[in-house]
Formats: C-alpha cells, structure tokens, sequence
C-alpha cells in the first residue's frame, strides 16, 4: 500500500520492494527501484554528508537518474552534461529549483521553492538545498518564515555548514 501524498514511507522499506520506483512521498520517480530507494534514504538524511553519500549511491545504482543527480551536484559544487531520460513534471521542477540555488541565484530559488512546493506539498531535498545555497549569501527573502510553513514530515534541518 502506498502511503497518502505528503506522508513518508516508513523507515523500514526494502531496496527491492515492488511497484513503481517512488521517493519518500510516494511520488514517482524517472529511476531504476534501488536507485529510489537510495533516493528516499537521501531525503530522510540527519545531515549533508549522509544525504550526499545517499545521492552518490543512487546515482551508482541508476546513472540516468537526473533527481539525484542534480541534487548530487548542488550539494557538491559539481556539474556535468548527462543523459537523462524524461523526468515527471514534479521532478522537473524540482531540478530547476536546486539548478537554479547552486548557480548562486538565491533569491529567484526561493521563488521557486515556494512556487514547487505548493504543488508538491513537501520536498526535503529541495528545501534543504535552497536553504543551503543560501547561507552563505544571507539573502533576506522571509526564506524562515517558509521553513515554518513545510509540513512536519522531515523536520530535521541540516546544520548550516555541509
């Protein structure tokens, strides 16, 4: 049984568990079943480094997998040309978030984030590193009072330094 949208799986799913390949909201998602589950494992991360040893493993485990690939590469400071296979709309949007937060574009990141978000509900991974992104620039775009407007499906935030 897949749970409701904005409700996380439990802590407990396998790397081969049947159905479509789906993140921690049961949303789904363009790669292969274990790649998803690594995925969901980077989503419920306590910090930086687990979240990005995570990524590192899905996109190991499904190298097409253009989520946590761009999600990989905001983290890190990377980027590279890829091919991808077509991602859902949700997924699209999402990596034009985390694109746009690692090319330093804070403010319009947090547009939208907002924006992403009010479609989807919830998002850690997106959250986190626009959140992230921003730091070091201090922007002033009232990003706290949209942190106290996320559901309480992951409510461990990252420490501010990776």
């Amino acid at each position: 049984m897949q749970p409701a949208q904005g409700q996380p799986f439990s802590q407990h799913d396998y790397l081969d568990a049947p159905g479509p390949a789906v993140e921690d909201h049961g949303r789904t998602v363009t790669a292969s079943l274990r790649a998803a589950t690594w995925y969901r494992q980077a989503q419920r991360a306590i910090d930086h480094r687990r979240a990005a040893t995570a990524l590192r493993l899905a996109v190991e485990a499904d190298p097409a997998f253009e989520l946590a690939l761009a999600d990989l590469d905001a983290m890190t400071g990377t980027s590279g040309q890829r091919h991808s296979r077509g991602q859902m709309n949700w997924e699209r949007h999402h990596i034009e978030v985390v694109r746009t937060a690692a090319s330093g574009n804070g403010q319009r990141a947090a547009d939208l984030l907002r924006e992403h978000l009010a479609g989807v509900g919830c998002d850690p991974l997106a959250f986190r590193i626009v959140a992230q992104m921003r730091q070091p620039a201090g922007m002033d775009d009232d990003f706290e009072n949209l942190a106290g407007q996320l559901p309480d499906c992951h409510p461990t935030r990252w420490p501010s330094s990776p």
